[in-house]
């Protein structure tokens, strides 16, 4: 499959390149003088380059260039120059046989971040010469999309499919995607959704989404690399105040609305009280943002409570979520900047998702907890409290070389309860296992006065029981990050070297059945306990640390741009593992001691281990307005602490079936990726991007199961990780940008790729292990559970802001947007079942009952079929009017516009979503039971078969069973 796309694009690229060869054309030149804007001196040895080619020329001692036989077209035009603004001058037109005269004036600017770039011109429609593959979104269009939050935005992108679980880059899991803020990861290490904070988009100024050719300075990110950079206070004041809600007036009955309501705001400007005080200037930006919804489910708690939270002002809906950012710049003087900020979110709700261990489900499905939907007040609620601070430093010592320093503390803490209970009651009094049970009146079965049984409960938590989960873990990570950066060679060489370094304090207290060994009151004197500690548990607290050292060298010559460079990474498991490695007590199996002491390098008695990660990227012009770049890259991600640090202390054991052992000299999960593609400026507003991406993963984490003597010398079975698994994934992908005049802009993008490996979690090898054996094994290559073939995404953004010049004439017609989005995506992947037969009938023994399924045993059938194909268009029109300096925008917001019902969760029988269209009528039930389209599986109540033995959830109820149907927004917003 490689060699073939390799073949595919060299061919491609040939079929460019060939005809320009065997045809003589006739060219045009550019010429021009560059001088200094403050003096008019000319400047002597400034850079001139045609992006997207070869061609270049250097200023002669009269500041002149002269650019000879460039074929007729438009380009884009960069001058560069140490202590000189770079400047970018598009839409430059060359004509055949004629000479396009281009003088430019350069003013100094002392060098603050290797990129800026003052564009003269329609800004590109996108960076020819790039040589990773990212998106980058503006403020702008990411005002004009339906979105609120970052995972929303980045959903929007190539290459991403966004879904109820989760976002998944190029075939990657959820949590391999890194998440930069202002230059801060803000993953949550430990709940493996990969965003830790919630941030509105109102406090976006811009988001790059990095899909192939990471940089060498993001680490611990095997996918790619969502990257947000925040707004700052300008020289002016500047704000918004906005509210949008779905249910205004007397729609609250309509079945878009899912009481949604979000206020945003902001703020920026200058710090008046310190002007004068204080050599340069200082400006300051704050937005907040407050989004509450019941959901498309509509089904709540009568009060959504956490024990984190003091009090339930915070949760007033289903789904809360308010984040807030503040954040002061000091521009001291040219080239020297003083940055700091706090962020901070948080979100109550509960679903499941805000808990999703490195994709460790089986399946991927949406976290509403469907059991206790009758009975939401006893479910889990998951709190997520987190916020990030940083102080950052940005200096130009020369004109050719400037550093960073940045200091940051990121901290996030996740508390699930049963809605806001203790941990655990102080007296086991009452049944605490929710169960669904027969309630009054009971039903017989057969109906009528003599009987045999009495039909079950609704398959719903229905007996006062609750949640049995009970967590809290927090992460906090100190961050010391520096660069410097030089430029050499006039502007034609920049040298990168940085220096990362993290300090980690993890804590995780993972309970299940809590109340498990609480006191049992026998009577006013007598009271029985155990030492257990739930069902199961896992708490540990540790002190890690990881770093890297890394290094770029970027180099142009003639066109060509190549990017080498590599990260060395280190880690420190902390002495939590190195104190139980040396304590002969620890249940760590003796091998695993050897080799973690012979792996590891010793600094300053603690052990820590490294690796060399090089990355390669490289870009260069076959022909005008054409370039091929290729992709190299070495990336790692370090396992999921708790498969390293559970179970670990002698005299804190889970002694439940198969507890988790943490395996101390567990390697990163690594990923080989390569990709190879062409970009080309067909014209100033028509781009085109070929991609051909492919990686594989190596050293996945699996599970095994080992024999342990713990501190009381009792022999017992523990689930242990390994390094064993690996994936690959293979893909093309197809790009088209299209800018019509001022007002019309839009892209197309389609992408197909194959996500395959030996297993999709680390639990696949563990129900192998559980069932004896008799499972799926994991050393078949089959598709992972949550690749989807096809992703086509478009989108189109209209805009006309004529005053005095209003579409077709029509005075209504003007000062409006309006944005159209639509997607088509394979559906959810799943393991078919096949038929095995009838059950027998309860009365008659006869098997003649409801069909058998079972799930197909043969290997390579695992996850080998996707579900129905998702659509969906979403929509936006946005119009305002303008007083003096403040404007009023008015905003239509509809999701899912045709209101498609898209599955999320499919009936692995027949291939589809569980139906909703059964009868009440029971005669017409029964008449539906040859009808293989209803058919179910085991685990599913079937409402076509009253049947006394049959105690399951009825899933076709489950209003999680669709993504959210339409959903229309209406919005008010001050802009000034």
């Amino acid at each position: 499959m490689r060699r073939t796309l390799l073949w595919l694009l060299i061919l491609t690229a040939a079929g460019w390149i060939l005809p320009a060869a065997v045809h003589a054309q006739a060219t045009g030149n550019i010429t021009g003088v560059v001088t200094d804007r403050d003096d008019g001196e000319t400047l002597i040895g400034v850079n001139v380059i045609v992006r997207g080619t070869s061609f270049g020329d250097a200023t002669n001692l009269d500041g002149e260039f002269n650019i000879r036989n460039i074929r007729p077209g438009e380009y884009a035009l960069e001058f560069s120059y140490i202590g000189y603004e770079r400047i970018l001058i598009t839409g430059v037109r060359v004509v055949a046989g004629e000479t396009t005269t281009l003088d430019v004036e350069m003013g100094l600017q002392p060098l603050t971040a290797g990129d800026e770039v003052l564009v003269i011109g329609e800004r590109p429609i996108f960076d020819i010469e790039k040589s990773s593959t990212s998106t980058s979104l503006s403020r702008e269009q990411i005002a004009a999309a339906p979105v609120r939050r970052v995972d929303e935005v980045v959903g929007m992108t190539a290459g991403v499919v966004r879904d109820p679980s989760g976002l998944y880059i190029r075939g990657g899991r959820a949590n391999e995607t890194g998440f930069v803020i202002d230059g801060v990861s803000a993953q949550n290490p430990l709940a493996g959704t990969g965003f830790g904070l919630d941030l509105g988009a109102n406090a976006f100024q811009n988001v790059e989404v990095t899909t192939g050719g990471v940089d060498v300075e993001f680490g611990n990110a095997t996918s790619g690399v969502v990257s947000v950079e925040t707004q700052s206070g300008g020289e002016s004041f500047s704000g918004n105040f906005a509210h949008k809600r779905d249910n205004p007036g007397r729609m609250t009955g309509a079945s878009s609305n899912f009481f949604t309501d979000i206020y945003d705001f902001s703020l920026g400007g200058p710090v008046p009280f310190l002007d004068g005080v204080l050599p340069g200037s200082i400006s300051f930006f704050m937005a907040g943002q407050m989004n509450i919804t019941n959901e498309f489910m509509r089904q709540t708690a009568d009060q959504v409570e956490s024990s984190l939270i003091s009090n339930t002002m915070w949760s007033p809906r289903q789904d809360n979520r308010y984040s807030g950012l503040f954040k002061l710049t000091y521009r001291i003087k040219p080239g020297m900047r003083l940055e700091a900020a706090y962020n901070r979110s948080l979100v109550v709700n509960q679903n499941t998702r805000m808990l999703q261990i490195i994709g460790d489900d089986v399946q991927i499905r949406p976290g509403y907890q469907f059991f206790f939907e009758q009975s939401l007040d006893n479910a889990n609620t998951y709190a997520n409290d987190s916020n990030m601070a940083y102080v950052k430093w940005t200096h130009a010592v020369s004109n050719a070389t400037f550093y960073d320093v940045q200091l940051s503390r990121f901290f996030t803490r996740l508390r699930a309860d049963a809605n806001g209970r203790n941990w655990r009651p102080e007296f086991v009094d009452g049944e605490f296992d929710a169960a669904s049970i027969i309630t009054f009146p009971i039903t017989p079965f057969p109906a009528g006065d003599q009987f045999t049984y009495a039909l079950p409960g609704d398959g719903f938590a229905n007996n006062g029981g609750i949640a049995s989960l009970w967590h809290d873990h927090f992460a906090e990570e100190i961050t010391l990050r520096s660069t410097v950066t030089s430029f050499l060679a006039d502007n034609n060489h920049r040298l990168r070297v940085g220096l990362e370094m993290k300090f980690k304090n993890y804590q995780w207290i993972d309970i299940s059945r809590p109340w498990v060994g609480a006191p049992i009151q026998i009577d006013d004197e007598t009271e029985t306990q155990t030492g257990r500690l739930g069902a199961t548990s896992d708490i540990w607290n540790v002190r890690p640390a990881r770093g890297a050292l890394f290094v770029s060298d970027q180099i142009r010559y003639r066109g060509l741009i190549a990017n080498i460079g590599a990260r060395l990474e280190y880690w420190f498991p902390g002495s939590y593992v190195d104190n139980f490695v040396d304590d002969p007590l620890s249940p760590i199996p003796n091998v695993v001691r050897e080799a973690y002491m012979n792996e590891t390098y010793s600094f300053f008695g603690r052990r820590f281990k490294m690796r060399l990660l090089p990355r390669i990227n490289v870009s260069f012009p076959v022909r005008e307005n054409m370039v091929m770049y290729f992709n190299y890259s070495h990336k790692s991600k370090l396992p999921h602490p708790t498969h390293v640090y559970a179970g670990l202390d002698p005299f804190y054991q889970d002694r439940s079936f198969l507890s988790n052992l943490g395996n101390p000299n567990l390697n990163p999960e690594m990923d080989i990726s390569y990709e190879i593609g062409f970009r080309y400026q067909l014209t100033a507003n028509d781009a085109l991007n070929v991609t051909a991406f492919w990686s594989d993963k190596y050293d996945f984490i699996t599970a095994e199961r080992v024999n342990i003597v713990d501190a009381a010398g009792r022999e017992s079975e523990r689930t242990f990780r390994v390094n064993g698994d690996f994936a690959r994934v293979r893909g093309l992908e197809l790009s088209y940008l299209k800018r019509y005049s001022h007002f019309l802009q839009g892209s197309l993008s389609v992408t197909y790729s194959r996500a395959e490996g030996l297993s999709s979690t680390s639990n696949d090898a563990l129900s192998n292990i559980i069932s004896g054996g008799q499972d799926f094994g994991n050393n078949i290559e089959t598709p992972l559970a949550w690749d989807r073939p096809w992703d086509i995404k478009g989108n189109i953004i209209f805009t006309w802001d004529r005053p005095n010049d209003p579409l077709f004439g029509l005075a209504p017609l003007n000062q409006f947007r309006l944005f159209l989005s639509g997607m088509y995506r394979s559906g959810i992947r799943y393991t078919p079942m096949v038929f095995r037969g009838n059950e027998r009938n309860p009365v008659t023994g006869v098997e003649d009952w409801r069909p058998i399924y079972e799930r197909d045993p043969d290997p390579n059938r695992r996850f080998s079929e996707t579900g129905e194909s998702w659509v969906m268009f979403d929509l936006t029109f946005e119009r305002w009017i303008n007083i003096g300096s403040t404007r009023i925008r008015g905003t239509l917001e509809i999701t899912n516009l045709f209101n498609a019902k898209n599955a999320a969760i499919i009936n692995p029988v027949t291939g589809r979503a569980y139906r909703t269209d059964y009868p009440t009528d029971p005669q017409a039930l029964i008449a539906l039971r040859d009808d293989r389209r209803f058919d179910v599986p085991a685990n599913v109540r079937d409402p076509r078969y009253v049947d006394p033995r049959d105690n399951n959830s009825p899933a076709y109820l489950n209003p999680a069973n669709f993504l959210e149907q339409r959903h229309i927004m209406f919005g008010l917003a001050i802009n000034f």
